[in-house]
C-alpha cells in the first residue's frame, strides 16, 4: 500500500464528528499561502533620492558601467 493510499484509508476511518478537525489541519498543505504582493527585498536600496529612474545615465557613467 502507498503512503496516499494508506492516507485515504484512514481518511475514511475518521469518525465524521472529527472530520472537520481533519480537514483543517490538512488544508496548510495543499492551500496556496499567502504572499506578499512584493518580495521583502523590495526597497532594500533606497538611496534617498526621488530621480534615480531620471538620473539613471548619469549614476552609471559614475560606476563606470559599460566601459
Amino acid at each position: 500500500m502507498t503512503t496516499r493510499e494508506e492516507l485515504h484509508a484512514l481518511i475514511d476511518r475518521v469518525p465524521d464528528d472529527d472530520i472537520d478537525t481533519v480537514a483543517q489541519s490538512l488544508r496548510p498543505f495543499v492551500e496556496e499561502t499567502s504572499r506578499p504582493a512584493r518580495p521583502a527585498f523590495i526597497g532594500m536600496g533606497r538611496s534617498g533620492h526621488s530621480d534615480t529612474s531620471a538620473r539613471a545615465d548619469e549614476i552609471l557613467r559614475e560606476t563606470g558601467f559599460g566601459e
